[in-house]
Protein backbone atom coordinates (compact mmCIF):
# COMPACT_ATOMS: atom_id res chain seq x y z
CA UNK A 1 0.00 0.00 0.00
CA UNK A 2 2.91 2.63 0.88
CA UNK A 3 4.84 1.94 -2.31
CA UNK A 4 2.04 2.09 -4.36
CA UNK A 5 0.76 5.20 -2.98
CA UNK A 6 4.44 6.80 -3.29
CA UNK A 7 4.57 6.18 -6.58
CA UNK A 8 0.86 6.89 -7.64
CA UNK A 9 0.35 3.57 -8.93
CA UNK A 10 -3.37 2.41 -8.12
CA UNK A 11 -4.78 -1.26 -8.55
CA UNK A 12 -7.14 -2.65 -11.37
CA UNK A 13 -8.87 -5.05 -9.21
CA UNK A 14 -8.54 -4.54 -6.00
CA UNK A 15 -7.84 -1.96 -2.62
CA UNK A 16 -5.41 -2.97 -0.14
CA UNK A 17 -6.88 -1.68 3.24
CA UNK A 18 -4.34 -0.97 6.10
CA UNK A 19 -6.22 -1.45 9.32
CA UNK A 20 -3.36 -2.36 11.59
CA UNK A 21 -4.07 -6.29 12.61
CA UNK A 22 -6.84 -6.12 10.65
CA UNK A 23 -5.95 -5.25 6.86
CA UNK A 24 -7.89 -6.62 4.41
CA UNK A 25 -8.23 -6.49 0.32
CA UNK A 26 -11.44 -4.84 -0.86
CA UNK A 27 -12.94 -6.16 -3.94
CA UNK A 28 -16.73 -6.81 -4.78
CA UNK A 29 -16.23 -8.16 -1.21
CA UNK A 30 -14.23 -7.88 1.73
CA UNK A 31 -11.33 -10.53 2.24
CA UNK A 32 -9.06 -10.72 5.50
CA UNK A 33 -5.20 -10.25 5.44
CA UNK A 34 -5.13 -11.62 9.04
CA UNK A 35 -6.47 -14.52 10.69
CA UNK A 36 -7.48 -16.03 13.93
CA UNK A 37 -5.39 -19.44 14.53
CA UNK A 38 -6.01 -22.79 15.39
CA UNK A 39 -7.85 -24.85 13.41
CA UNK A 40 -9.47 -22.55 11.88
CA UNK A 41 -6.49 -20.98 10.20
CA UNK A 42 -6.47 -24.00 7.83
CA UNK A 43 -9.89 -23.73 6.87
CA UNK A 44 -10.10 -20.22 6.11
CA UNK A 45 -11.48 -20.11 2.47
CA UNK A 46 -11.42 -16.25 2.73
CA UNK A 47 -7.76 -15.25 4.17
CA UNK A 48 -6.46 -17.92 1.79
CA UNK A 49 -8.28 -15.58 -1.15
CA UNK A 50 -7.24 -12.72 0.28
CA UNK A 51 -3.40 -14.02 0.11
CA UNK A 52 -4.16 -15.02 -3.74
CA UNK A 53 -5.75 -11.60 -3.98
CA UNK A 54 -2.59 -9.90 -2.49
CA UNK A 55 -0.17 -11.83 -4.35
CA UNK A 56 -2.13 -10.27 -7.36
CA UNK A 57 -1.68 -6.75 -6.22
CA UNK A 58 1.67 -7.29 -5.67
CA UNK A 59 2.25 -8.35 -9.16
CA UNK A 60 0.29 -5.62 -10.73
CA UNK A 61 3.34 -3.23 -9.24
CA UNK A 62 5.84 -5.56 -9.54
CA UNK A 63 5.04 -5.28 -13.01
CA UNK A 64 4.84 -1.67 -13.43
CA UNK A 65 8.58 -1.50 -12.12
CA UNK A 66 9.86 -3.99 -14.63
CA UNK A 67 8.08 -2.14 -17.50
CA UNK A 68 10.08 1.21 -16.62
CA UNK A 69 13.54 -1.00 -17.19
CA UNK A 70 16.01 -3.63 -16.68
CA UNK A 71 14.97 -4.48 -13.46
CA UNK A 72 13.81 -7.82 -12.87
CA UNK A 73 12.31 -9.16 -9.59
CA UNK A 74 13.89 -12.46 -8.69
CA UNK A 75 10.49 -14.31 -7.72
CA UNK A 76 7.75 -14.15 -10.57
CA UNK A 77 4.19 -14.03 -9.38
CA UNK A 78 1.80 -16.86 -11.16
CA UNK A 79 -1.93 -16.53 -10.24
CA UNK A 80 -1.39 -18.10 -6.81
CA UNK A 81 1.87 -18.66 -6.74
CA UNK A 82 5.29 -17.77 -6.55
CA UNK A 83 8.71 -18.95 -6.95
CA UNK A 84 11.71 -19.15 -10.00
CA UNK A 85 13.03 -21.81 -11.80
CA UNK A 86 13.74 -24.18 -9.02
CA UNK A 87 9.73 -24.01 -8.17
CA UNK A 88 6.77 -22.30 -7.13
CA UNK A 89 4.85 -22.42 -4.33
CA UNK A 90 1.02 -21.59 -3.67
CA UNK A 91 0.35 -18.76 -0.96
CA UNK A 92 -2.88 -20.50 -0.21
CA UNK A 93 -2.63 -22.40 3.31
CA UNK A 94 -5.12 -24.55 2.95
CA UNK A 95 -4.19 -28.44 1.50
CA UNK A 96 -0.40 -26.76 1.67
CA UNK A 97 2.19 -28.17 3.94
CA UNK A 98 3.88 -24.93 6.53
CA UNK A 99 6.96 -25.61 4.74
CA UNK A 100 5.94 -24.64 1.12
CA UNK A 101 3.28 -21.86 2.75
CA UNK A 102 6.37 -20.48 4.29
CA UNK A 103 8.50 -20.23 1.76
CA UNK A 104 5.54 -18.60 -0.81
CA UNK A 105 5.43 -15.62 2.28
CA UNK A 106 9.43 -15.83 2.34
CA UNK A 107 9.78 -15.05 -1.63
CA UNK A 108 6.66 -12.64 -1.23
CA UNK A 109 8.32 -10.42 1.36
CA UNK A 110 12.17 -10.65 -1.04
CA UNK A 111 10.08 -9.10 -3.79
CA UNK A 112 9.08 -6.68 -1.75
CA UNK A 113 12.08 -5.70 -0.08
CA UNK A 114 13.39 -5.45 -3.36
CA UNK A 115 10.67 -3.00 -4.43
CA UNK A 116 11.20 -1.03 -1.33
CA UNK A 117 14.50 -0.62 -2.58
CA UNK A 118 13.85 0.21 -6.24
CA UNK A 119 11.00 3.36 -4.73
CA UNK A 120 13.57 4.10 -2.43
CA UNK A 121 16.34 4.55 -5.31
CA UNK A 122 13.78 6.38 -7.25
CA UNK A 123 13.17 9.00 -4.82
CA UNK A 124 16.33 9.68 -3.79
CA UNK A 125 17.43 10.05 -7.36
CA UNK A 126 15.04 12.72 -7.84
Amino acid sequence: YSLAKATNFKFQRFQIVPYGSQSYIQGETKFPLYTHGGLRLFLDAKFDQGMVNFLDCLKQFLDSIEKMGTFNFPYKIDKSKIGDQKGFYSIKLHFNSEEQWTKALKYMLINLKWALTVVAHSKRDK
